[in-house]
């Protein structure tokens, strides 16, 4: 049943039609790891076409006049010389830099450290198993669990803050409690956030199975669980329809839709791929996110990312619910949700029809009904 006093909700301070929040920046697309899901198929040497170190602090600069927030990714960004003098630029600057960097021999204490002198802001870390055998089958290459435990250890000493990033598969799913266990017990702090990535399957990640959306809705149910306990944040990428979970759950237990519109920053209500999120490549090239590499926006060599990212027709659409199709459009959590755009893009070849893997069936009507402020 349609909740009326949801349908054209909008979430005040959410909307990004001038500015991200994230810029994610592919600093380079090499890489020593040859991980099953990867987005980007890294390779094992750098592109002589990257962006440059003075197109890196220019790119820097922009995304400061923005007030954006910038992640280093990959590739790993290690792989780069000259990664710790475009850090120490940014913070300068300053903006919130948060790296990526891969769990290699390159990851060193004196990496860690050297990200702490630095003031890096968060520093995250791929772990997609409980032990050695989950996780090294996985990426592909031994000793890397061992390797992200010890790189844990040297941010706690060193007081840098971590992100835990575990890509959600059919094959990893199983152990995601284990995997709190893990973290809860063993590695928190640095802890400061535990991300749940739903697989998009993209790259060499087209490979990979996806979990069935019964099996996600499970997965909601178990983090909704734990949520309010846990040690450290427990949050979902490219899973927006955890947000549509957690308002059903709210709403059925009696709080007031105050009380959910208050929560919305927090849960990051709105945000998803092309609307807050918005990702260049090594090559410079502008797309809506990492894993909606469709349409191409442009090049921050040509022209600045604040025009692409206000101006093109393409995330102007996508920023706008309105415009959905199927499930999605009909669906009265679209302003809080949306659906994972890149999921769309790569499982129907529409990035503004349905999230495959969200399970609600919203009413057969569409709900005509303009957007109003909360």
């Amino acid at each position: 049943m349609t909740r009326p006093e949801l349908v054209g909700t909008t979430y005040p301070g959410l909307m990004f039609d001038v500015a991200p929040r994230n810029v994610y920046w592919e600093t380079t697309l090499s890489c020593d790891l040859a991980c099953e899901h990867c987005r980007a198929n890294a390779i094992d040497h750098r592109d002589p076409a990257e962006l440059t170190t003075e197109e890196g602090k220019a790119l820097m600069r922009e995304v400061h006049g923005m007030g954006s927030l910038l992640v280093l990714t990959g590739g790993d960004p290690l792989k780069r010389p000259d990664i710790f003098e475009l850090i120490e630029y940014g913070r300068s600057l300053p903006i919130h830099v948060a790296v990526t960097p891969a769990v290699t021999p390159r990851l060193e204490r004196a990496t860690v450290a050297r990200f702490a002198e630095l003031g890096v802001n968060a520093m995250g870390l791929s772990l997609d198993g409980p032990n050695a055998l989950v996780h090294d089958g996985f990426r592909n290459v031994p000793g890397t669990f061992d390797r992200s435990m010890q790189a844990l250890a040297w941010a706690r000493e060193l007081g840098v803050d971590v992100q835990i990033n575990t890509t959600i598969t059919a094959r990893t799913l199983p152990h995601v409690k284990a995997m709190y266990e893990l973290l809860r017990t063993q590695a928190s702090p640095p802890v400061k956030r535990w991300s749940l990535f739903l697989l998009v399957p993209t790259g060499r990640g087209i490979q990979l199975g996806v979990p069935t959306p019964a099996q996600i809705e499970e997965l909601f149910a178990w983090v909704y669980s734990i949520a309010d306990d846990a040690p450290f944040r427990v949050g979902t990428t490219e899973a927006p329809h955890y947000r549509r979970y957690w308002i059903e759950r709210k709403l059925a237990e009696g709080a007031p839709l105050a009380s959910i519109r208050g929560r919305a920053k927090a849960m990051a209500f709105g945000i998803r791929d092309g609307n807050g999120v918005v990702f260049v490549s090594h090559l410079g090239d502008v797309y809506p996110a990492g894993f909606l590499p469709y349409p191409l926006l442009g090049n921050v060599r040509e022209r600045s990312l604040a025009e692409i990212y206000r101006d093109h027709p393409a995330l102007r659409e996508l920023r706008d619910p309105a415009s959905y199709h199927a499930r999605c459009g009909r669906c009265e959590y679209k302003w809080a949700c949306g659906g994972s755009r890149a999921r769309a893009y790569a499982m129907t070849g529409d990035s503004l029809g349905e999230d495959p893997l969200c399970g609600y069936d919203p009413p057969a009507r569409e709900v005509a009904v303009a957007p109003v402020e909360a």
